[in-house]
């Protein structure tokens, strides 16, 4: 870590806040890889809250753009959040992971709002680096909310009703989230990319590995080229190839697309590691532009030493579809076994502070 912290202070201020956005954002890219088929995000709407969690890339001033309307859920208010407990350590809470909220927004011009199409959780305990991360689809219905209530409509609408009516979408979905499922969740992180491919390329690409070959006859790569996959196998990916990796479904379904976004992150960090804190540079421009975070500055290095520990190799992953971990409801939704879920966690999540099983 002695390269780190001499790479860290030697930075100015404002280096250090593009630098820890950079780390986040090529960490975390894929968790919004579900984007538009132009691949153009708008800039997050909104406010970011808390007052001891300075923003790392402040919100830009565009033309404002109006969530679309959801249905109203039958919900209870949120509640003010709890605050945190005498001793709570700054970065990992009072559980002694860090875990992150991923949001990745599906904005397109045709379709305003932010819609959040990957929803990932991740959870890495720094001392051993154990790892582990779920996934919530896109359509599930009837999610839990503070107070009792359920949000009616397809989750991926529930940032965006959040954001509307609380005014801080980021922070009531990380509350949302944590209670439904029984964890702390310390952060989160809104994605957006206009320059996905360029973020990709400028580390030289990432390499996916698939157990068996995948193909999509039906994706759009250019106006007239129709079809797109991978063998089986380890192959390499750049910037335009790894898009479609995450964000193609019709060769199977939205749960192997959420998996091979899971997959895709973890790629795309190990890469950023194996290069090391002087790619940093590279990614900044992008990162600036496409990331929306409550993550603290004063506890960026820290952040790299998180990052660095992760045991990837070995991370625990599962998206929390039908049927083991959901059941079906009218249509291609479905609605969450909670308790199930939480026993998911409870197994895999690294040991939380004081225990020898999750909180």
């Amino acid at each position: 870590m002695n390269s780190i912290r001499r790479t860290w202070r030697a930075m100015s201020t404002s280096a250090r806040a593009l630098a820890v956005a950079g780390i986040v954002a090529v960490a975390l890219v894929i968790a919004g890889a579900t984007a538009a088929a132009t691949g153009l995000l708008a800039p997050v709407i909104g406010q970011l809250s808390g007052p001891a969690n300075e923003p790392l890339v402040p919100a830009a001033t565009p033309p404002p753009i109006a969530p679309s309307p959801s249905p109203e859920p039958t919900e209870s208010p949120l509640p003010s959040p709890s605050p945190s407990p005498p001793g709570a350590d700054p970065l990992l809470g009072s559980d002694g992971r860090f875990t992150v909220l991923l949001l990745g927004s599906d904005y397109r011009p045709a379709h305003p709002g932010n819609r959040t199409d990957a929803i990932i959780v991740v959870s890495v305990e720094p001392t051993s680096g154990k790892t582990a991360a779920f996934s919530v689809p896109r359509d599930t219905v009837e999610f839990p909310l503070p107070g009792g209530g359920v949000y009616t409509p397809k989750v991926n609408a529930l940032y965006q009703h959040l954001q509307a009516t609380t005014g801080h979408g980021g922070t009531a979905m990380k509350q949302v989230v944590g209670e439904a499922f029984g964890i702390e969740v310390d952060w989160y992180v809104l994605i957006g990319f206009p320059g996905v491919r360029q973020l990709v390329d400028a580390i030289g690409g990432v390499d996916v590995t698939l157990e068996r070959a995948y193909y999509d006859p039906y994706y759009w790569v250019t106006s007239k080229k129709q079809g797109w996959g991978l063998p089986a196998g380890t192959s390499h990916l750049d910037g335009t190839n790894a898009l479609i990796f995450a964000r193609s479904r019709k060769g199977d379904n939205d749960f192997e697309r959420a998996r091979r976004q899971q997959l895709l992150v973890m790629a795309t960090v190990e890469k950023v590691r194996s290069l090391g804190p002087g790619v940093l540079p590279k990614l900044l421009t992008i990162a600036a532009k496409t990331v929306q975070t409550d993550l603290p500055l004063d506890q960026a290095p820290r952040l790299f030493e998180v990052v660095a520990a992760a045991d990837l190799g070995s991370a625990e992953r599962v998206v929390f579809g039908p049927r083991t971990y959901a059941e079906g409801r009218a249509g291609s939704s479905f609605a969450l076994k909670l308790d199930v879920c939480r026993r998911w966690i409870a197994q895999h999540f690294p040991p939380a502070k004081g225990s020898s099983g999750a909180g």
